[in-house]
């Protein structure tokens, strides 16, 4: 039987939900060597989340808490023993970490860049999103030094192949992101629209807002807009609602347990955003099998099927999504359980985890048959 091979597998905490789907079905192809990050502000506790994945798997792992800012001079020395303490026995290194703006400065003395694979989410920057010029920048950097890159999205592999056309390139799409299950069901007097996650300006929620109350204002029927996420200025957001009974608003860090009950006590999923780089957000939707209403953006197309996993809108257009919900008020019980049914054989058919973790074996093992 041919020995198995050492895998090294960096992971941010804001990154765990990417790589904890796969990880348990490709133990059994490697020796895995789990180096997971957590960030000096995190408010979720993803401790007991990863014991109970990995506490009965051949998987060595370690969960690494960071004491200081990304920012901070002081975080180099962090890393650096971070790194120094995984120069163990490996064969492929696997990153799926950014680390602004130090991290990647003292990666390579302390991996074999031709045996290293670096996962980037947004090989382009998001508008309005959070530092933008220098998540820009160092991305860019990151780009330029990688040998082997993989992307999440078919958007973006076309952007990266287009740019750096030398690389080595490997895609696979983002598994289903999983939170546990939920007993909630959604209650059928009251057709409820969800927005969920840290809500930055390129999401646009304001658009959601807008739309909502327009809808109401032109059809005088009640329905219910969930707004869930940590917002850094909320106010901003707050002065444009002027029907408040139509909001129900977490406007703080949503916990882990707390997820499945919102999404499955919703009966839509929105996401009215002016630009994303991949699709990351809407599997959160297809998971609880939630239809799902978000702009018309490549990223999204990929897994947005018109009136099979959701509906599209102009992006960002609050013109756009207030006729949609306008038209779901009239034709919820007519259309609902039909597009629950066909999303959820699209997504059976098309985005398994067992299909997707396949696609990592066959590219891992393409390093070892060179």
């Amino acid at each position: 039987m041919e020995k198995k091979k050492n895998l090294l597998w960096i992971t941010a905490d804001c990154f765990i939900d990417v790589d904890l789907p796969i990880i348990p079905l490709l133990c059994t192809s490697y020796n895995i060597t789990w180096k997971i990050i957590i960030s000096q502000n995190t408010e979720i506790d993803y401790y007991n989340l990863i014991k109970k994945t990995c506490d009965n798997l051949p998987i060595r792992y370690e969960i690494i808490k960071i004491k200081h800012r990304l920012r901070d001079p002081r975080i180099i020395s962090e890393y650096y023993n971070i790194l120094k303490n995984s120069n163990t026995p490996k064969d492929l290194t696997y990153i799926n970490f950014v680390g602004i703006p130090y991290f990647y400065t003292l990666l390579f003395p302390f991996i074999h860049r031709k045996k290293t694979i670096i996962a980037i989410h947004n090989v382009t920057t998001p508008r309005q999103a959070s530092n933008a010029l220098i998540a820009t920048l160092y991305t860019k950097w990151i780009r330029h030094i990688a040998k082997n890159i993989q992307v999440f999205s078919i958007n973006q592999l076309e952007i990266i192949k287009r740019l750096q056309p030398k690389k080595n390139i490997f895609y696979a799409p983002l598994a289903l992101k999983d939170f546990g299950e939920s007993k909630a069901i959604p209650n059928d007097k009251e057709i409820t629209f969800l927005f969920f996650g840290f809500i930055r300006g390129y999401k646009r929620v304001d658009v959601l807002i807008e739309a909502a109350q327009l809808a109401y204002k032109k059809t005088k029927r009640k329905f219910k807009v969930i707004i869930a996420g940590k917002c850094d200025n909320w106010d901003i957001y707050d002065k444009l609602i002027t029907n408040p009974e139509l909001f129900e608003l977490k406007i703080r860090s949503i916990s882990n347990e707390e997820v499945p009950d919102l999404f499955c006590r919703s009966h839509y999923y929105v996401l009215p955003y002016q630009d994303i780089a991949q699709s990351g957000a809407l599997t959160v939707g297809l998971r609880y099998n939630i239809p799902i209403i978000a702009s018309d953006l490549p990223a999204f197309k990929e897994l947005l099927v018109d009136n099979i996993t959701g509906y599209t809108i102009k992006p960002a257009d609050k013109i756009s999504l207030s006729e949609r919900i306008i038209s779901i008020l009239s034709n919820h019980e007519k259309n609902y359980s039909n597009l629950k049914n066909a999303q959820k054989e699209y997504v059976n058919n098309i985005l398994s985890t067992d299909k997707i973790a396949s696609q990592y074996t066959y590219f891992f093992n393409s390093f070892f048959e060179k």
